[in-house]
């Protein structure tokens, strides 16, 4: 006789019973029967075999995982099942008492199999609700952690797991305190109602601490008893590509778009061309008006970092309070009205980008100190903050005015000077390059036709030497200004009334330093005091391209008192997006 290991057994058995049993309780399952009078059923099974009992001992010492009680025919049936998994399906074990077959066996049977496929049932409703909710959480685009009360992680996303390279089984009933350190006193702004929004804090990954931004909120029951928390993890230098999408913080112009087939401006593209992708630090000078800033957007589209940030700052257009915060940026509390969170500077706006500093010529000796320094650390502290840092950023700067003069006459720093300067490019005016005013001409007339839709206006010959022998001192500015004047008024105004006109608007701080209006547009009777004060100032400032020296000598009033009614009216922000330098 063979003896039978307790695994052949349940094989044995398994096929004998499912034959049998299966198209009466129509799923797969085996049933042991551990007593002497269903010895028919093991031989049976066994192909008349006889089965020791030490087999059967060995199969009734199996520690079972739950006793069910079952009440039939007022008969009371002790029956003992487990379940295992075989092939992804489920395998009943059963033992009962010495009763007849017929009347316990299959009662006993189709009543636990009714209690399996209700529990079946109940998990694969769980299942589906968690495979939904899994999926919910996994089409968030961005890191997401839900806690039960105690802190402990129940659900995490695709999302989160990339960001912290660390699998969702490492995670699950973890303590959030081992992703977030702080979580105790973010627990309990939270548990005293407060939410958190973009709340940058270091978060633990696989191999570092890195800083994120995260919105944490509390999941409430019917009776208001926190339930758990639900929190969201960004990257903060996601986020600060976002903002500079959102911003607008991108290069524009290509070499392509910069208008002249002259070898002055053709020399210039090339030479620009050469050293686009050279991570040394520019300096780009020229006059105001010239395009300046049209080269550093093409310079950056040129590079490796087109992909990146065009961060640009105008050094002139904020006053030197402010000027810092805007670099640098700000932590949460560094001033009064200082943002919760803090505040990302254009260093950290241009990371693994270009940042470019126009009009830094104009910059105060202190805040050159602190740019120094930036430049030369690759690194920045926030105002009212005390860590470091790391920024890669590619610095182009641009000046209209002689910077070595300038550090001769102690305006500007050496050491500055000669770190921004390392690559210097030289914008030619326009009147060194009058080849390429018919081709700026035509362009300006179609770009401004379009843009006004109005039409193309008739020009002789006469009016068109006219703007080819005329010097354009505010160069291409200049002269697209006068294009959109032409083109407004259908031609009829010629370029000597607007010289005139232009000689008038200069004239006017003479007579009316604070208050001034345009001649060419008088108020409206009526009009405050203060809105016409605003425009004149905001005219004044764009006709010099945000330069505050410049604006502040026309109107004969101090560089400090321009910046005070800069901010007065809130004008900053127009003079930042002036799109030339």
């Amino acid at each position: 006789m063979e003896k039978l290991s307790i695994q052949k057994s349940i094989a044995i058995v398994s096929s004998f019973l499912n034959e049998q049993a299966s198209p009466l309780i129509q799923v797969p399952c085996v049933v042991f029967i551990f007593d002497e009078d269903k010895k028919a059923i093991f031989e049976a099974a066994y192909n008349n075999m006889t089965i020791e009992k030490a087999t059967i001992k060995e199969l009734e010492e199996i520690d079972f995982e739950s006793d069910v009680n079952v009440e039939m025919n007022s008969l009371m049936v002790q029956s003992r099942h487990f379940s295992y998994e075989t092939l992804n399906e489920y395998t009943l074990i059963i033992a009962c008492t010495k009763n007849n077959v017929s009347t316990c066996i299959l009662p006993s049977l189709t009543y636990i199999l009714d209690e399996i496929l209700t529990e079946q049932e109940q998990k694969n409703e769980i299942d589906k609700n968690y495979a939904f909710t899994q999926a919910l959480i996994n089409s968030v685009n961005a890191g997401m952690i839900a806690t039960n009360p105690n802190g402990e992680i129940q659900y995490v996303n695709h999302h989160l797991c990339q960001q912290l390279k660390i699998h969702a089984n490492f995670l699950i009933n973890t303590s959030i305190k081992n992703i977030i350190p702080n979580w105790n006193s973010i627990y309990k702004m939270v548990s005293a109602g407060n939410i958190i929004r973009n709340e940058e804090t270091h978060v633990n990954t696989s191999d570092s601490s890195v800083k994120f931004s995260i919105d944490v909120n509390a999941i409430y029951t019917a009776d208001s008893n926190i339930n758990g928390f639900v929190i969201m993890v960004r990257s903060v230098k996601r986020i600060i590509e976002n903002k500079n999408k959102s911003y607008g913080l991108v290069a524009r112009y290509q070499f392509k778009d910069i208008i002249g087939k002259s070898k002055t401006i053709q020399q210039v593209i090339e030479y620009a061309q050469t050293i686009a992708n050279s991570p040394s630090t520019i300096l780009i000078d020229g006059e105001s008006g010239t395009g300046k800033e049209v080269f550093a957007q093409s310079i950056h589209n040129a590079s490796s970092r087109k992909n990146n940030a065009f961060v640009a700052i105008n050094c002139a257009a904020i006053s030197q309070n402010l000027i810092e915060s805007e670099l640098f940026g700000y932590d949460e509390g560094a001033f009064t009205g200082a943002k919760k969170g803090g505040q990302p500077g254009k260093f950290e706006l241009a990371n693994n980008g270009t940042l470019f500093l126009d009009e830094i010529g104009d910059m105060q000796l202190d805040m050159q100190v602190k740019l120094l320094r930036a430049i030369q650390e690759g690194s920045v502290t926030r105002v009212g903050g005390d860590k470091l840092i790391p920024v890669d950023v590619r610095i182009i700067a641009a000046t209209n005015k002689n910077l070595s003069e300038e550090v001769e006459k102690g305006n500007f720093r050496m050491d500055l000077y000669y770190r921004i300067s390392v690559i210097p490019l030289h914008i030619p005016a326009l009147r060194e390059r009058k080849g390429d005013l018919p081709s700026l001409i035509r362009y300006f007339l179609n770009q401004k036709s379009l843009k006004l839709q109005k039409d193309i206006p008739q020009m002789g010959y006469s009016d068109l030497q006219q703007l080819l022998d005329y010097d354009w001192p505010g160069n291409v500015r200049e002269l697209e200004n006068f294009i959109e004047q032409l083109v407004n008024f259908n031609g009829k105004i010629s370029l000597d009334s607007f010289k005139k006109l232009k000689q008038e608007e200069q004239l006017i701080p003479e007579v009316f330093p604070t208050l001034s209006y345009p001649v060419k547009s008088s108020p409206l009777p009526g009009t405050p005091l203060k809105e016409i004060e605003k425009q004149h100032i905001i005219n004044t400032l764009k006709s010099n391209n945000g330069n505050i020296s410049l604006s502040a000598k026309q109107l004969q009033i101090g560089r400090n008192t321009l910046y005070l009614k800069i901010k007065k009216y809130n004008i900053t922000s127009y003079i930042n997006n002036l799109p030339m330098s």
